[in-house]
């Protein structure tokens, strides 16, 4: 089994040279695949060719900006996750993208991305089951039915990591002072 199986490809599509060297570093020091296109023509060769796990992309390039492909790819059935990237992007942007079908959207320069996009790629691992929430009273406000979603989701990753706040942290993307906030916020005993 080679590396990239276990821990995938990533393309990164953005037109500022420092900003995607720092992210291909970063991400290959952790042992993922990474390509680099520096523009949407760049990167739908490359996407022809290729087949990615995730893509990072910028909203704002050369040419064909990046909202234009994820409107384009999507709407070919395109089913890699997108994950889109700008440092000023407006609400608008971000609402568009994610309405097209970005997974997330992250504000440049990334800070603690790679459990996001560790979380993005396992979601959809096939040998994981997909688990219901279950209890929720639909007529509670979305506050409460939230930390109810959110009390079963911890307490089912406590479970399943022996208690282990860094990997709990890491699985469900947070860091490990904002997990413990929540964990007692919500009244879950860490053990």
């Amino acid at each position: 089994m080679t590396l990239e199986s276990i821990f995938g490809k990533i393309l990164i599509i953005d037109d500022e040279r420092d900003n995607t060297e720092i992210i291909k570093d970063i991400l290959e020091d952790v042992s993922y695949t990474t390509m680099l296109a520096r523009s949407a023509f760049e990167a739908k060769a490359i996407v022809s060719s290729h087949t990615f796990d995730l893509i990072l992309m910028d909203v704002w390039m050369p040419g064909q900006d990046g909202i234009s492909l994820l409107s384009e790819w999507y709407s070919e059935g395109f089913k890699t996750p997108v994950v889109m990237m700008s440092g000023h992007a407006e609400p608008s942007d971000i609402v568009r993208a994610m309405k097209l079908g970005a997974v997330d959207f992250l504000k440049k320069p990334l800070h603690d991305f790679l459990p996001i996009l560790r979380n993005i790629m396992t979601r959809n691992e096939p040998e994981k089951s997909l688990q219901k929430v279950s209890g929720i009273d639909y007529s509670l406000k979305l506050k409460e039915a939230r930390n109810i979603f959110e009390s079963q989701y911890l307490l089912h990753h406590l479970s399943d990591n022996d208690n282990n706040i860094a990997v709990v942290a890491e699985i469900a993307g947070l860091e490990r002072t904002t997990l413990y906030r929540k964990l007692k916020d919500l009244g879950i005993d860490k053990k």
